[in-house]
């Protein structure tokens, strides 16, 4: 079963408009090598803290005459690993830190500009980060990550990711962790791209050139060597104690035009069963369930 819906750091959505989408590994790339978290240094990674970070809070929210910063870490996510959330909160501080002085300095310089324009550009900044567990096991959790920001562009811009972590361990799993072949998982992947483009209104006759796209989109490329590394979930199942399926994530410009908004796609567990691996192939089984935000 194949279930799809539609639905960033700051400097990744900054430049989401002129950044040319990311690359998967070419077929027959050897997947263990490229995202095994053991094939990293162990410099790598940050260590999550040991000690809750000063101001830790599930939900926070700050607005300013030039800025409304917030986020929110799931409660399951503290429940099941603390210094994991103490280190998601610490990241998303940090960003709506960095949101907020940029804020601060553009209004300056914009009131600076109008005293010879007359005008003044500048619109309140927001920046909203969202962490939400996906699925809990007793070993490991799955975590979506959203970004939605607008710093007075055209538009808002929003960025979907994803990651999965076990329990006590700093970094996240990669998906070789899971899957044995590469290939087939983005084939699959692929495939349903192309049905829900056209389920969303491109015409079946142009099935040829919107498969065509997505592949273009999605060809091997060296500045991304790792397409699916940060942007995956794994969905509970209708079977208790197992993962109903995974879920890649894709946030707009990623395959396609703004205007066409993000793609969740979801292979099942029966889906993916061929190319599990020995490790998690007991551990899947059912039909994802697979909760909207």
């Amino acid at each position: 079963m194949l279930r799809l819906l539609a639905t960033a750091s700051l400097a990744a959505l900054i430049l989401a408009a002129c950044t040319p989408p990311p690359a998967e590994p070419a077929a027959g790339t050897d997947l263990a090598a490229a995202e095994d978290p053991a094939a990293e240094p162990a410099s790598a990674e940050t260590p999550p803290p040991a000690v809750q970070p000063e101001g830790f809070q599930l939900a926070y929210k700050l607005e300013t005459e030039n800025y409304e910063v917030s986020a929110g870490i799931d409660p399951a996510i503290l429940a099941f690993d603390p210094p994991l959330a103490w280190k998601l909160w610490t990241d998303a501080r940090a960003a709506l830190d960095e949101l907020g002085a940029t804020a601060d300095a553009d209004r300056k310089q914009a009131d600076a500009e109008q005293v010879s324009s007359g005008e003044n550009w500048f619109r309140g900044y927001t920046l909203d980060i969202t962490y939400r567990a996906t699925a809990v096991f007793d070993d490991v959790i799955s975590v979506s990550e959203t970004y939605s920001t607008y710093t007075g562009g055209a538009h808002p811009n929003y960025a979907l990711s994803g990651s999965v972590h076990r329990k006590g361990e700093a970094g996240a799993l990669g998906l070789a962790a899971f899957v044995t072949d590469f290939a087939v998982f983005n084939e699959m992947v692929i495939q349903a791209l192309v049905e829900e483009k056209l389920a969303r209104g491109f015409e079946a006759a142009a099935r040829d050139s919107v498969e065509a796209e997505i592949r273009e989109m999605l060809a091997p490329s060296p500045e991304r060597p790792e397409l699916y590394k940060g942007n995956f979930v794994l969905e509970p199942s209708t079977e208790p104690g197992k993962a109903g399926g995974i879920t890649v994530l894709f946030s707009p410009y990623d395959v396609g035009a703004y205007a066409e908004g993000s793609y969740e796609v979801t292979l099942s567990a029966t889906d993916l069963l061929p190319i599990l691996t020995e490790t998690w192939s007991g551990r899947f089984g059912g039909e994802p369930v697979v909760v909207e935000q």
